[in-house]
């Protein structure tokens, strides 16, 4: 009797030990650290930890201000090989809806293993200079309805509708941008010194804008007449415009620069 209960505490034993080892990986959705792959573009990894068997992901996320999602790339990811891959952004709302299916053709498509690593890359755009940060957090939509849900097979059988349902955590996330979000970026508003000066008949007006703002360059003579003006929005970055002056009269010439907070003037030459 000793020896079949020894027995029976030995199965137990190892029977909790290959549970223990099965349920290894945390199930879990995560962002990794921000990554600068170009000037004022930064990718953000999405990591999905999950058991053996995943066979559909729902990832609804959003993100803070300051930033433009560009792209969701699904390129050499742990679900580059799945049927179905989407994302869908929202700017205005800032949030993506990201959706992965391992199967919807015929042919057979292997579920997700067991494991851990990135399934997608957020690939964002730094719109303003000052960000020093990306927030990025779960969220839900009602219509219609997205929630953070894993999908698995029932490699048990004892799922009478065939998959067991999920819900990953996912721990709001705050990625420092420090070091990538100003590549390219002015820090400051600068009107910039024509060129050629003097010139004749073309010479191009260039001026840095650190954030999204709508703008005016009026181009006036001595006499404080308007003789051309420009007016449109410039993203963060350099703005170049041309002035052609052939049917101008030699002269001394000024230009100026409004945008929502921020004026500036200087003086050019025109010699014909």
């Amino acid at each position: 009797m000793l020896k079949r209960y020894q027995i029976l505490s030995v199965v137990a034993v190892v029977l909790l030990m290959a549970s223990v080892i099965y349920a290894a990986p945390a199930t879990k959705v995560a962002a990794g650290n921000a990554l600068s792959s170009e000037a004022n573009t930064v990718t953000v990894p999405i990591e999905v930890g999950n058991l053996d068997g995943l066979i559909a992901m729902d990832i609804p996320l959003k993100y803070s201000d300051g930033v433009t999602l560009k792209k969701v790339d699904f390129e050499n990811t742990r679900v580059s090989y799945f049927d179905f891959k989407i994302a869908d952004i929202n700017n205005d709302q800032n949030t993506v809806i990201i959706g992965l299916i391992n199967q919807l053709s015929a042919a057979r498509v292997e579920p997700l293993g067991s494991g851990s690593g990135v399934v997608a890359n957020l690939i964002f755009e730094v719109n303003n200079p000052s960000v020093n940060q990306i927030t990025i957090e779960a969220t839900e939509t009602a219509k219609p309805r997205h929630a953070m849900i894993f999908v698995y097979q029932d490699l048990n059988g004892t799922s009478p509708s065939g998959q067991i349902v999920e819900n990953p955590k996912f721990e709001t996330v705050s990625l420092s941008l420090s070091g990538v979000n100003n590549a390219g970026l002015p820090d400051r508003f600068e009107l910039l010194q024509n060129y050629p000066n003097p010139f004749n008949p073309v010479t191009n007006v260039s001026f840095m804008v650190p954030v999204a703002t709508n703008y005016t360059l009026t181009i006036f003579n001595v006499l404080g007449q308007t003789v051309d003006q420009f007016s449109g929005f410039a993203e963060p970055g350099k703005v170049e415009i041309s002035w052609n002056a052939a049917s101008k009269s030699s002269g001394v010439y000024f230009y100026k620069l409004d945008t929502d907070n921020f004026t500036e003037t200087k003086k050019m030459i025109l010699l014909k």
